[in-house]
This record gives structure tokens, sequence and C-alpha cells, in this order.
């Protein structure tokens, strides 16, 4: 009892034992939050290095979510769906930050469904839809629907020209459904008043966004379950190609945490500034200009293309083709069941069909051929809806245009199919050396028709000028990546294997603190003077998200130092 007394003396503060005090180095101990306790799945370093940005697509389609579900909160507070169109204008011009809100919520929503695009193209020619994430793919697939959906009801709400033209082929589509199509289009679209359309339009709005929640839920258990894939490489191209976490693989927190922010940070500049600059512009094409168009009820309606959202552009100018006229009144649904639906059905029953073990693409020609037949379809409908919009095309005209690209792609996948199961791609001094300079005549050759082609379509945007412009794009960009694949390969295809020490590219860390602090500095300037700028308004809106953008890739650019120079990556 003495030497307890004696301990502690009236006076003295003690810790009780019960907390320990922080380690050395970390103010509020080395896992606060307690992040490291959470079962997340840990990576191989590849995955976080120059070029990984492939395995987080998933990742910034997650970021983008969070960024929409915030804005799209703060817009709501002012929307009105008794004066939709006022209300939006109201919200641009009066609300304290409006236009940025409502610019960078637009962009935010076109910016996810691309990125869902490349994601799922990119786990689709990856093999991701095969065992074990069958249901994974599943819910991907919903994931896609899903927000495409959130993005037509959203585009539809500000009841401009453009909202109105998508609100009428909407309900016509909705209203030729057999049987139901009257009850569909009084659910989706109300009773027939202008306050019940934008009632139920808002409503859908809202009950797709808490659909994405729970489908997207259910997508990330399953994603964190069966862990990422892992190199096509390490798992020798077969499938169940599962990544099981090994003793030397970082801790999720602070290495995959830290390069989530930097994503993150870059992601939220991108869906800022771009809208923003938009915004400084004048003249901005309809299909990309981040505000408003005029009411259809404006004298100025006639003079507005009847675009509807990008990323629905394609079925759009599908009901354009002269053969769908056949259907009658169904001729909006024929184009799109054949169009919108069969391709999603078909990803639906993708991991059913395609039951093989067998990663590589060439392993599977008609399943390559399709996704690449999908890619191709998506773009150059969407490019020839934006340079004719509304244009009935010629039954010949489409069948020639869709063929070509049809023959060309099954007939040279299967070839090189061929040429893969004989062992005909090892890699070899000789096939990297004729490689190089193939790819790069290809590329120059692609690069003078791209710009024929171009000027063209310009001039006369037919299907064929169209088609032509982007099939030259394509090979250009394709001779351009394979000049410089081969390029890389060649340079260090001679080299013997090196250990490279760990400490070898480390950034020096009191040089990380001077070029962080020097970055500091400049942001401190940036921030002073966009905190000037007016905070109503379009244009102060837009120098205000210009800043901001600036601000969050200086932010960036700070964690990617961090991390090269504390975290070796």
């Amino acid at each position: 009892m003495e030497k307890e007394d004696q301990k502690q003396k009236p006076g003295k503060f003690q810790i009780p034992k019960l907390f320990k005090p922080p380690e050395k180095g970390a103010f509020l101990g080395p896992d606060p939050m307690h992040i490291d306790e959470l079962p997340l799945k840990t990576v191989p370093d590849y995955m976080r290095k120059r070029g990984s940005i492939w395995y987080w697509t998933g990742a910034i389609i997650s970021i983008i979510f969070v960024y929409q579900v915030i804005s799209g909160l703060l817009l709501l507070i002012y929307y009105n769906p008794a004066d939709p169109y006022a209300s939006t204008e109201t919200v641009i011009n009066t609300v304290p930050f409006g236009s940025l809100m409502l610019t960078t919520h637009l962009y935010g929503a076109y910016t996810m469904i691309f990125m869902i695009y490349i994601h799922m193209f990119r786990n689709y020619f990856f093999g991701a839809y095969k065992k074990p994430r069958q249901l994974q793919w599943l819910s991907g697939v919903g994931l896609l629907a899903t927000t495409v959906g959130v993005g037509y009801f959203g585009y539809s709400m500000v009841d401009d020209v453009l909202a109105t033209d998508a609100t009428d082929v909407g309900r016509g589509i909705a209203g030729a459904v057999p049987f139901i199509g009257k009850y569909l289009d009084s659910i989706f679209f109300g009773n027939g008043t202008n306050l019940s359309l934008f009632q139920h339009m808002l409503a859908w709005h809202i009950i797709l966004v808490v659909g994405i929640f729970a489908i997207f839920g259910l997508h990330f258990w399953l994603a964190e379950a069966n862990g990422m894939m892992p190199r096509h490489r390490d798992s020798n191209y077969k499938a169940p190609s599962v990544d099981t976490e090994k003793p030397w693989y970082k801790k999720w927190y602070p290495y995959n945490m830290a390069f989530i922010i930097q994503i993150a940070l870059f992601t939220f500049a991108f869906i800022i500034i771009i809208p923003s600059i938009l915004a400084l512009m004048g003249n901005v094409p309809t299909l990309f200009s981040p505000f408003p168009q005029v009411p259809s009820s404006s004298p100025l309606a006639a003079f507005v293309p009847p675009y509807p959202p990008w990323f629905l552009l394609f079925v759009y100018k599908a009901v354009d083709f002269q053969f769908f006229s056949l259907a009658g009144p169904l001729s909006p649904l024929a184009a799109t069941f054949m169009f919108a639906v069969i391709p999603l059905v078909y990803f639906l029953m993708l991991p059913f069909i395609d039951t093989t073990d067998d990663l590589h693409p060439l392993s599977k020609p008609m399943i390559t051929s399709f996704g690449i037949l999908g890619i191709i379809y998506l773009i150059l409908l969407s490019a020839w809806g934006a340079l004719a919009p509304g244009i009935a095309i010629p039954t010949s005209e489409v069948v020639i245009v869709l063929a070509i690209p049809f023959v060309v792609v099954v007939s040279g996948i299967f070839i090189l199919s061929n040429q893969y199961k004989k062992g005909k791609f090892n890699i070899t001094p000789k096939k990297i050396f004729s490689s190089f300079f193939i790819f790069l005549f290809v590329m120059i050759f692609a690069a003078y028709m791209f710009g024929q082609g171009f000027f063209s379509s310009i001039s006369n945007p037919s299907g064929m000028n169209v088609f032509a412009t982007l099939v030259s794009g394509g090979v250009m960009m394709f001779g351009a990546v394979g000049t410089s694949r081969s390029a890389r390969i060649s340079e260090h295809f001679d080299e013997a294997p090196k250990k490279i020490s760990r400490n070898q590219y480390r950034m020096n860390k009191d040089l990380a603190m001077i070029i962080s602090a020097l970055l500091l500095v400049g942001s401190i300037i940036i921030a002073y003077f966009t905190f000037q700028v007016p905070i109503v308004g379009i244009v102060g809106n837009a120098q205000f998200g210009i800043g901001m953008g600036f601000l969050m890739i200086i932010a960036a650019i700070i964690v990617r130092i961090y991390r090269a120079a504390f975290y070796n990556e």
C-alpha cells in the first residue's frame, strides 16, 4: 500500500495503464481509426505502380458515386418539380456555388457512366465474369443498367428542349410495349400533367440511386470476398484466377489508402475542372454544354439539334434506321430492343455461355469478337448520331456500315486465334524489330487517313465517312500503342535479370519535403486568389472550380511524392 501511495503522489497526473501513449512518429497512434482491422484485402505492389490504374477503375467509379450523392443532395434542396426549368436557372444564377454544383454533377454522371463502360469492357476481355466471379459480374451489369437509368431521369429533370425530346422518346418506348405500355407510361412518367411528370422523374431518379447503393454493396462485398484478379501471367491464363495474400503484401492502411486518396483527388479535380473550363468558353457544342438549353416553349428551340444524353446517343440513332419504320409505332421499341436490350441480355448470360477456364482473349475468338464489335458499334452509332441527329438512314447504308466491321473483326480475330493456338506469338528479337517498323508505318498512314476522313465527316456526315474516320483513328491509336510497346520491349529484351534494391528508386525524404513545401506555398497562392472570386454566377463559379481543381491536383501530387519517399512506391 505504501508503494502505491508513493506512486500516486498528489499534484502529479499519471496516465492510466489502460491507455498506451502513441508510438513515436505517430501523433494519434499508428492506426487511430482502426482501419487496418477492417477485413479489406491487401494487394501486390504492382497494383499500385505506374500504369496500374486499370486495376482501380472500380474504385474510381465508387469515388465518383460519392461525389454524385453529395452534390445531388445539395441540388435537391433547390429543385422544384412544379417549375423545374426556373428552379434550375435559379440554382445557376442565384444560389452560392449553384452553377458549380450543377455542372459538376452533370459531368460527374457523364464520367461515372464512361468509367463503368471502361470497367465493364476491361473485365470482359480480362475474363472477370468466370468462376468464382459470376455473381460479381451480374451485379456489375445491373449497376450499368441502373446507372444509365439514373442518368436518363436526371438529364430529363431540367425541362429544357433536350430533356423534352428525351422524355418524348422515353414515353414512346414505354408506351409501345405490348399489353402493359400505358401502365409503364403512367408508372415512369405520371398521369400526363407537367407536375406529375417531374414528380415521377425525381422519384425514379432517387429510387434508382438507392438501387445503386444496394447493388454496389453486393458488388463490393463480392469483390472483397473474391479478391482482385492477379496478372494473367501469374494465373497462366486459367480460371479460377484468384490472388491469395502473400506474407510480403503491404497492409491496406496506409498503403492502399494513400493510393486511393491520390486517385480520388485526381478524379475530383477532373470532374470539377472540365465543366468549369467549358463554362468559361463560348459556343460549346450542344452535346457537351454543361448548362441547360432553352425551354421547349422558346422560339429558339427549333434551332437546337435533337440530342439525347451522349450515353444514349447510339440508341437514338438506331431509331433513325429506316428498316425499323416497318414496325410502325413500335419502331422506337424495336431499335431499343435490338441495340440495348439484346446486348444487356448477352452480358447477363455471358458467365453461362463461356464456361471454359481459358482467360486469354484469343482463346475465345467469338467472345472477343463480340466485345470488340460492341465497342465499335457503340462509338460508331454515337458519332453518327452526333454528326447527323434525327436524319433517316437508308437500310442499304446501315447494312454496309454495320457489316464491314463485323466481317473484318470476326475474320481477323479467328485468324489471330488460330496463330495463337499454334504458338506463333512467342516473342523473339527479330519479331520485335519487325513489329516496330510495321507499327510505325501503320501509325503514319492511319494518321494521314484520319485527317482526310475527319474533314470529310465534318462536310458530309454520312455513315461511311464517319465509319472511315473512326476506323482510321482506331488504327492510328493501335499503331501508336504498338510502336511504343515494341520499342519498350526491345529496349529491355536483352537485359539480364537484375536484382533491384528496395531503396534504389526511393525518393530522398528531405527532397520530398522541400518539393511538397514549395507545392504547398503555390497552393496557398492559388487558394488566396480562388477565394476572392464571387460565389454566385457562372463566371465566378467557373473560376472557383478551376482553382479548386488545381488545388486538388497539387494535393494529389503531394500524396504521390509522400508515397514515393516514405512508402517506396
